[in-house]
């Protein structure tokens, strides 16, 4: 127990002999000097000397309690303040994140930004806002025409957008009224002054086929009026049908007048939509129906009717078998 206890003590003493005590304050002050330059043509190093160097905190004390005493001038050797201009960047107060708005076919869904974080979608109530604000004729000037098919109330403007349902029961195999509304086109285009009225034709079903493609409507050359027949000739009537997906692809050229022509098939537009498509056209564009059926008309209440009446425009209906008789 004595042998253990007399280890334990010089193993204490060894460690505290041996344990870092840091560093040691020197007890006379010495000089330092710093190499800045050494010329190779001399044999001499140049230094930096105690006058070349900026005061210490303390020396700015003392520097600063003789000013306050005797007021004079302060130390020549001490650095002026670093001040640094205050620079706007131009347009920095304008910045904002920019929201990437979706393609023109899909101009009604949400879009999103770069990241990921969904951008603010214009309401309907902006939308017909600025849709107002268009001026009423734009593009083509000049004197306006007056354009009627089937014998219906005529519209007025210079440019025309032809929106045909080819649906199966539109084509051969049921009213057979795109054959019909290809004649009827074809005799009303050659009215059109090239120069001052500009057209499009939109055949659909669940998607629209345009006769022009891009977002510039067509002028009526002869070579132009030309390729409308073939053009009918390449659409075939089948699927469904999506009325408001073809109007609201005729509203991308913001035309004056719309023609709508079908047979009202289902599914027909809600009330709600009927109220997107009015205020989508504004005070620009108005919508004239026509609708086919065999016999007399059964729903004066349709949505084409209502179409119509709230965007300012015509419907007329045509009814098949009389019409077949006419030719």
């Amino acid at each position: 127990m004595i042998l253990h206890v007399v280890l334990f003590v010089a193993i204490a003493l060894l460690w505290a002999q041996s344990s870092p005590t840091g560093i040691v304050a020197s007890e006379s002050a010495r000089k330092v000097g710093i190499v800045i330059a050494q010329n190779p043509n001399a044999s001499t190093t140049e230094y930096f000397q105690e006058s070349d160097l900026p005061a210490t905190t303390d020396d700015q004390q003392n520097n600063q309690e003789a000013d306050n005493v005797g007021g004079s001038a302060a130390a020549p050797n001490a650095l002026p303040d670093l001040e640094l201009p205050d620079i706007d960047l131009p347009g920095m107060a304008k910045l904002n994140a920019p929201v990437a708005f979706g393609s023109i076919e899909n101009a009604l869904s949400p879009s999103q930004l770069a990241g990921g974080v969904k951008g603010e979608h214009p309401s309907d109530a902006a939308i017909a806002a600025a849709q107002a604000r268009l001026p009423q004729v734009s593009g083509p000037s000049g004197p306006s025409l007056q354009v009627s098919l089937f014998g219906s109330a005529p519209a007025v403007g210079h440019k025309f957008v032809f929106v045909i349902d080819r649906s199966k029961s539109m084509g051969g195999q049921g009213l057979n009224a795109m054959a019909a509304a290809q004649q009827q086109l074809a005799s009303t285009l050659q009215s059109f002054n090239e120069q001052y009225h500009h057209f499009n034709i939109i055949a659909y079903h669940h998607r629209p086929t345009y006769f022009k493609k891009g977002n510039v409507l067509a002028k009526s050359t002869p070579e132009i009026l030309q390729t409308i027949s073939p053009f009918f000739n390449g659409l075939a009537a089948f699927g469904g049908t999506d009325h408001e997906m073809g109007l609201l692809a005729a509203l991308r050229f913001k035309p004056d007048a719309i023609f709508l022509l079908t047979d009202g098939g289902d599914p027909g537009l809600n009330r709600a939509q009927i109220g997107d498509l009015t205020r989508h056209c504004g005070s620009r564009t108005t919508v004239h129906a026509i609708q086919f059926g065999f016999g007399p008309l059964q729903d004066e209440t349709n949505f084409m009717i209502k179409i119509a009446a709230a965007t300012g425009g015509n419907f007329h209906y045509v009814n098949m078998r009389e019409y077949k008789d006419t030719q």
